[in-house]
């Protein structure tokens, strides 16, 4: 019983450090070169251009294990994190433009 209960507790341990999918890769805040930011909380996902907020939903996307997918107002996209980069891109496999690459906040 106490091996099971060892067993466990290193299973458990080993999950929660593979845990980081992309969607918790891309948490905190993001700007751009125009002064536009995102920010990413738990699965919510907000974005304020010019002092207007609008907001939508973000979670790991089940077919493609390195992007978030995102739903903003109607529409769908997806987040991909790279280091300190966030890409925003309609369709997985499509290269983005400057004014759709963040840069992570501190």
């Amino acid at each position: 019983m106490k091996k099971i209960l060892i067993l466990l507790s290193i299973l458990l341990v080993i999950g929660t450090a593979c845990s980081s999918g992309p969607t918790k890769q891309a948490q905190g805040k993001w700007q751009n070169d125009h002064g536009e930011t995102i920010t990413i909380k738990g699965e919510k996902f907000k974005v304020n251009i010019k002092g207007t907020t609008a907001e939508g939903s973000i979670k790991d996307d089940e077919n493609h294990k390195d992007l978030s997918k995102i739903n903003f107002v109607g529409e769908n996209g997806y987040a991909k994190v790279n280091g300190d980069t966030l890409s925003i891109i309609e369709e997985p496999g499509e290269t983005q433009d400057k004014g759709e690459q963040f840069k992570k906040v501190k």
